[in-house]
């Protein structure tokens, strides 16, 4: 049920043999764990023709460039929409309140200036934006990324410090022993490819002026060749966000 329900991988360890445990990724020490974990995986709704799929290259920065396999569509109407300064594409999944959303800047290696200007509102605006528009080419790296984050600094320097504190932290409504928490991580995986996306996130815990946006009817291209920046939807609410460098 565990795998068919949600997506996840079974596996046997026996811990009478030596060695078993260290393949095992868990905190010790800890007297419990707080999990908080999320799952998508979709199809999309124009899947990609996998005869399509080429290898092109892919420039990470101005001298590090690589040959990665480029899914490619050509010669239809998307949701699309551009500014000075990006352009974005938008693909929906087959329950169309889900889609994919990808910030391309139009500047090779602009990602910091245009991931500084991606405030709440300017990601709206873009995304209201966006109109059925003719691209003569669609071309998206495949992607598989997966990524562990330390949260417990960040969530330090947003404030939340009594619950690190052993003296001053409250999980009475948990436990009637006295717990804090210790450490706090994040774990992030995303994979895109002809068919549509699995991605999954689990967290433990053990400038901003929106842009005026121009639509244009002259065909376009849309080439995701360099650094660009993807929001995974569900209606306005953002599940996933990350970059692709």
């Amino acid at each position: 049920m565990i795998a068919e329900k949600y997506g996840a991988a079974i596996i046997a360890y026996d811990f009478k043999q030596a060695g078993s445990t260290a393949k095992v990724d868990y905190v010790s020490d800890a007297d419990a764990l707080i999990v908080n974990a999320i799952y998508f995986e979709a199809n999309w709704y124009h899947k990609f023709n996998k005869g399509f799929t080429k290898k092109a290259m892919f420039h990470h920065s101005a001298d590090n460039k690589e040959k990665v396999d480029y899914i490619n569509e050509y010669r239809k109407n998307r949701m699309y929409a551009e500014n000075e300064v990006v352009q974005v594409l938008s693909l929906p999944y087959k329950d169309t309140s889900y889609s994919f959303n990808i910030f391309l800047p139009k500047k090779r290696f602009d990602i910091d200036e245009l991931r500084a200007k991606l405030d709440g509102a300017a990601i709206q605006n873009l995304l209201s934006c966006s109109r059925s528009t003719y691209l003569s080419k669609i071309s998206i790296p495949k992607m598989k990324l997966e990524k562990d984050y330390e949260l417990k600094q960040a969530l330090l320097a947003m404030g939340v410090t009594y619950l690190f504190d052993s003296a001053s932290a409250d999980l009475s409504g948990i436990s009637k022993v006295g717990l804090y928490a210790s450490d706090a991580k994040h774990r992030a995986f995303i994979e895109v490819d002809e068919e549509g996306t699995t991605a999954a996130a689990a967290t433990y815990i053990g400038i901003r002026k929106p842009m005026m946006l121009t639509i244009h009817q002259n065909p376009k291209k849309f080439i995701a060749d360099h650094p660009f920046i993807f929001i995974l939807n569900k209606d306005k609410n953002a599940l996933f966000i990350g970059q692709f460098v």
